[in-house]
């Protein structure tokens, strides 16, 4: 597939209609291409490579990046998902029994595994905050987190973007309330990177997490974990390896033998983002929803989420009203029998279709092709 975007190649299979860039992203050719260059030099002479020269070649990749995200680069270490970086925070908690981890119920499901996990072990307990929908008023979204902090409030786990419905919540807002009633914050921004503006610096978290393989089209496994430098001294991977006595860099550096590849691939995925416009490419995606939106609502007959533009980036969702057990197989006949792939997820009782926007190969036509065939889909259940 070719896109218009400066006529980068994807090899996404030309018979789909892949309109879930929002799940893992895709990689386009050119940088598998860099990865590939990565891998062949990393086998010429792998104990040069991996032992010499990979710890200065990863201190140089995360500068472009830390650049894009507002961050200073020694802030920021390479991780291979937002959940394994989401892991490192948990585990480097002291917690203690009836301490309290509170999230929110739009929270990811895999956080929320982390979560209890963690609890399981430590004692402590999960507590979601419930938001209220729908979505629209910024200040009762703070609210209703800042409600359930108590003083055994040990840390707020937020989303920046709520994967299942595509909703940007008001982190900063939430982040300041949270800090200002003591609780440390740990932002969860898997989607974040290439598709909503980024100032680390400013956002006053005290971690941060996000994925360069969704909308920043790195490599699958190419992440970052950001930690203020107050935090750094007590975080460490959930790997322990050579690097443990060291620095917070050497500790994630090296988690053993691994292909480092998509890490180093990152630079480049940050040079082609800002080939494409950087801001004016990430609002061309959020246009491009919006018409989905406008699409797709009438069929589904249902209101979207999110309801209006100041909470949208790339990616809008629909309660179908398939039941939450033809959740999953719905998503896979319509993949099947159409050649048209989404997210499908059940939550609240529902189960919702989430569409995702990425201009660089995404066209409205698509959108089109998909309200074609879900009549008659939703009319079978």
């Amino acid at each position: 597939m070719t896109s218009q975007a400066g006529a980068v190649t994807f090899q996404l299979d030309s018979a789909l209609c892949f309109l879930n860039h929002g799940s893992f992203g895709a990689t386009p050719a050119r940088l598998l291409a860099v990865q590939s260059r990565w891998r062949r030099e990393m086998e010429r002479s792998p104990v040069e490579f991996l032992v010499h020269q990979l710890p200065e070649l990863l201190a140089s990749a995360r500068e472009p990046v830390a650049e894009l995200l507002g961050a200073d680069s020694t802030d920021l270490v390479f991780v291979t998902n937002a959940t394994s970086g989401i892991a490192a925070v948990l585990g480097s908690l002291d917690l203690q029994p009836g301490d309290e981890l509170l999230t929110t119920d739009l929270r990811y499901d895999a956080v929320r595994h982390s979560l209890d996990h963690t609890s399981t072990r430590s004692g402590a307990r999960v507590v979601e905050a419930p938001l209220p929908f729908p979505l629209d008023d910024p200040a009762a979204v703070v609210r209703a987190i800042t409600d359930r902090i108590t003083p055994r409030t040990r840390l707020l786990l937020v989303d920046h973007v709520v994967s299942t419905i595509g909703v940007v919540l008001p982190v900063a807002s939430i982040v300041a309330a949270a800090r200002a009633r003591g609780v440390p914050v740990l932002v969860d921004g898997a989607h974040t990177p290439g598709l909503v503006d980024v100032d680390l610096r400013s956002l006053g978290a005290d971690y941060w997490v996000g994925n360069l393989h969704k909308w920043l089209c790195a490599p699958k496994g190419t992440a970052v974990l950001w930690a203020h430098p107050s935090r750094q001294g007590g975080l460490f991977p959930p790997v322990t390896s050579h690097g443990h006595p060291h620095g917070f860099a050497e500790r994630f550096d090296w988690p053993g033998t691994f292909d480092p590849s998509g890490w180093l691939t990152a630079p480049d995925a940050v040079v082609l983002h800002a080939q494409w416009g950087g801001p004016a490419f990430r609002e061309s995606n959020r246009r491009l929803a919006q018409q989905a939106r406008e699409i797709l609502t009438p069929v589904l007959g249902a209101p979207p989420y999110p309801g209006t533009a100041d909470w949208m980036a790339a990616m809008v969702a629909f309660d179908t009203h398939v039941t939450t057990e033809r959740c999953v197989a719905f998503g896979r006949e319509l993949s099947a029998r159409h050649g048209i792939e989404v997210a499908m997820t059940p939550w609240r009782g529902g189960s919702w279709l989430r569409v995702s926007a990425f201009s660089a190969y995404n066209r409205v036509e698509q959108y089109r092709r998909l309200a074609k065939v879900l009549p008659e889909m939703l009319a079978a259940g």
